[in-house]
């Protein structure tokens, strides 16, 4: 599907744009625009697919940052306020797509616009890689546990990397190699399934922890795949609003949608979930896939774990044991092996 519709594009240099409320930052998408000044509908531009830049991989190590305390908000939201899981999956995505859509409308109108062949893309974006992502995560930490739903996630870069090399023109090499099994090796030790007490598997279980795995897979690449076309901002607007779409009908088998209620701290730490971690988190990771390939992003993304821990340790005194703190140094390691050297070095994707 990605190979046909590359071979379908017309091969020219990309612009950068920047996105208004980062241009203070000096953080712009580098992607191409959709749009032309002779023309009314959107050309969208392609590349092939670029070496590993310095300034793309610190880009990709901040949004892990940043996502990686989605989940201490997440515990209050369920734990303290009782708030319904397959609420706050649809309340945090209609929060953050409809701010998408405020910014857009407000600096950047002309970046809604899409051309119609690539809106297959989006969409699938949207449900599997932000909806069905959000269910299937849900239901593997229940069915899981933490622990074991962490780990099958995070099988997500061994597929995006098998998958990238035909689909994006991507290339495996030995420090790839290396990198995921250091990764995953680090990610059960983090995770620490290897004691008996965290192991809870079962049939569905295993499906939807999985299915998290595919699901994340398919964010990666097809955002990888419309990032270097589109806007990040662009990218992020429509996986969000397609995501909202998926989640809004199935609110009827929650028992109370609105949960929160009166609970007016509870919507505050939903809203500063939503606008903060998550939407700069999720931003800064899709402008990340425009300069860093797909396989990299999802080894990057394997810290996150790791800056979750460390986290929960100095906010919480959660203790970390031996196996932990070797894992974190594994998963380190593995992603430093993929590091450019200079701030202009590129290595080929």
């Amino acid at each position: 599907m990605f190979a046909a519709a590359r071979q379908s594009e017309n091969r020219n240099q990309k612009s950068k744009i920047p996105f208004a409320p980062f241009d203070m930052l000096g953080i712009s998408c580098h992607n191409p625009s959709p749009m032309t000044t002779s023309s009314a509908s959107p050309t969208p531009k392609t590349q092939n697919a670029p070496g590993i830049t310095l300034r793309g991989y610190i880009l990709v190590m901040v949004s892990t940052m940043l996502m990686s305390t989605t989940a201490i908000f997440i515990k209050i939201l369920l734990v303290d306020y009782n708030m319904e899981p397959l609420s706050l999956a649809f309340w945090r995505v209609l929060i953050v797509s409809s701010a998408l859509a405020l910014g857009l409308f407000l600096f950047k109108r002309a970046w809604f616009k899409i051309q119609r062949r690539h809106l297959v893309y989006f969409i699938l974006m949207g449900v599997l890689g932000v909806g069905l992502h959000q269910l299937l995560w849900v239901n593997s930490v229940r069915l899981n546990g933490a622990g074991v739903a962490t780990v099958l996630v995070y099988i997500q870069p061994t597929i995006v990397a098998l998958i990238s090399v035909r689909a994006l023109g991507e290339t495996f090499d030995r420090n790839k190699a290396l990198a995921l099994t250091l990764s995953l090796i680090g990610i059960v030790l983090v995770a620490q399934i290897y004691k008996p007490e965290t192991l809870n598997l079962n049939l569905w279980g295993l499906i939807f922890g999985i299915g998290t795995a595919f699901t994340w897979a398919a964010y990666a690449l097809l955002g990888r795949y419309t990032a270097v076309r589109y806007p990040a901002w662009t990218s992020l607007f429509y996986a969000f609003f397609f995501g909202a779409l998926f989640l809004l009908p199935l609110q009827i088998f929650a028992e109370n949608p609105l949960s929160l209620g009166a609970q007016w701290g509870g919507w505050a730490i939903l809203f500063f979930l939503s606008l903060g971690p998550t939407l700069s988190g999720f931003g800064l990771y899709t402008i990340g896939l425009s300069q860093v390939p797909a396989s990299v992003v999802t080894l990057i993304g394997t810290l996150e774990p790791v800056f979750t821990i460390v986290t929960a340790y100095f906010l919480f005194n959660e203790r970390l044991d031996t196996a932990q703190i070797v894992g974190a140094g594994l998963i380190l390691f593995s992603v430093i092996l993929l590091r450019p050297k200079t701030p202009t070095e590129t290595f080929d994707a």
